[in-house]
């Protein structure tokens, strides 16, 4: 048996197992399954369909309201809203967190759930991000009702990928643009397919807890399976302050892991980048997208919602206009990113620049607010950039980082944010 990787070791404590191999078929109990309510209306009448009245864990599961954040007149949404929360009262579940409380990924970190050692099932793959903390997200799509019903599940252990990060960030450059880097290199062939790829170097560590997040939830359009970090004192001091005395243990890969590919990164040698559409890999340096007329400008979604995103947004916001032919949207992740944005004097900064603030959660990011109409641009920091995913199939989404997008927001064209940090 070789060495075990982090993620095999994670699945092995929650299958009550020593050890598992690569492949393995096993069923593991979760720490938490995460659930979102766009999904919920499907997965409740599943539920109906199997006549489960009672879930035997109600503790372990985490259900927020992150998409729709508002019920908006005309829309479903506030119907979802109320089945929800009706249901997680009637089924004793006090981790409910309704609109305005941000995205479950950042309720799984900010409250305490993800901790490191822990396993937890979700919906989605970009919840990936709460690796920065050394827990392991498993995204099982529909098939979370199970893990509510049973408490348990099964997987295919995956193999786990190792990316090394080394040097420092230089100017201008994001962790957005390193994770656009990565997928740029790795979608075309394929190499992170189905792996948890795990980052290791002394790079990780001059990254805040917040670019490891973004960096982490991105990860999925690779086709990687989910991603992690072991946590250094700076993630464990974070997590010792929110743990609440829950249990929790930092588990490392064996000196004698596997791993299907190894890849190193210099992080000082990464520019800004912009990825075109329709492609979530086509990424670029900024100078290639350079000078492209923007309508819209979007500094938000799972992949650059957290505080640090909201800081570089401001720094070249203030004392700035955004240019007056663009609408900039800012969305907060979360409740305490808000609040403390908003102590910060960040909010206000956005305010006097001409963007609006949006409440938190995914918002524009899958066009419940802030939609394209015919050919219009948007330059966001959004996860996708598909041909009709923020309105008129004939508008066009780049993608990019928090910095890259302010920049362009004020010049109202794609921009190369060094030019005005300089």
């Amino acid at each position: 048996m070789t060495g075990q990787s982090v993620a095999q070791k994670i699945i092995a404590r929650a299958a009550g197992r020593a050890a598992v191999e690569v492949g393995d078929y096993v069923t593991v109990t979760p720490d938490y399954t995460a659930c979102q309510e766009l999904f919920w209306p499907g997965h409740k009448r599943n539920l109906e369909r199997i006549g489960v009245d009672r879930i035997p864990r109600p503790d372990k599961a985490v259900m927020v309201i992150d998409h729709s954040t508002s019920a908006a007149m005309g829309s479903h949404h506030h119907e979802t809203h109320r089945t929800l929360r009706d249901w997680c009262a009637q089924q004793g579940i006090e981790n409910f967190f309704g609109p305005g409380n941000g995205l479950r990924h950042l309720v799984l970190t900010e409250r305490g759930f993800a901790r490191p050692g822990t396993l937890i099932f979700s919906d989605e793959g970009n919840i990936a991000s709460i690796g920065a903390l050394g827990a392991l997200n498993i995204p099982i799509s529909t098939e979370v009702i199970v893990a509510l019903i049973q408490d348990s599940n099964w997987l295919a252990v995956p193999p786990s990928a190792r990316i090394t990060l080394t040097g420092r960030l230089g100017l201008g450059v994001t962790a957005r643009d390193v994770i656009q880097t990565i997928l740029r290199d790795t979608t075309p062939d394929g190499r992170l397919l189905q792996c948890c790829v795990e980052f290791d170097g002394e790079g990780v560590a001059t990254l805040s807890l917040d670019d490891r997040q973004t960096v982490l939830a991105s990860l999925f359009h690779s086709g990687a399976y989910t991603g992690i970090m072991e946590p250094d004192s700076v993630a464990l001091e974070y997590v010792r302050a929110r743990d609440g005395g829950r249990p929790w243990e930092v588990v490392r890969a064996d000196a004698g892991a596997d791993y299907v590919t190894r890849m190193t990164y210099d992080l000082g040698a990464i520019a800004p980048m912009v990825t075109v559409p329709p492609d979530a890999h086509g990424a670029v340096p900024v100078g290639e997208a350079a000078g492209q007329h923007i309508d819209q400008a979007s500094i938000g979604s799972c992949a650059g919602n957290r505080l640090e995103d909201m800081r570089d947004a401001a720094r070249l916001l203030r004392g700035r206009r955004v240019a007056s032919h663009v609408t900039l949207y800012i969305t907060p992740g979360s409740r305490e990113v808000y609040a403390a944005a908003a102590r910060e004097g960040l909010l206000e900064i956005f305010a006097e620049a001409g963007a609006a603030v949006l409440a938190p959660g995914c918002t524009t990011c899958w066009g419940y607010q802030g939609v394209l109409n015919d050919n219009e641009v948007s330059l966001s920091t959004q996860q996708f950039n598909y041909q009709g995913r923020n309105g008129a199939r004939t508008s066009r989404v780049f993608l990019a980082g928090p910095l890259t997008v302010a920049a362009s927001a004020i010049a109202g064209r794609i921009t190369d944010p060094r030019e005005m940090l300089a």
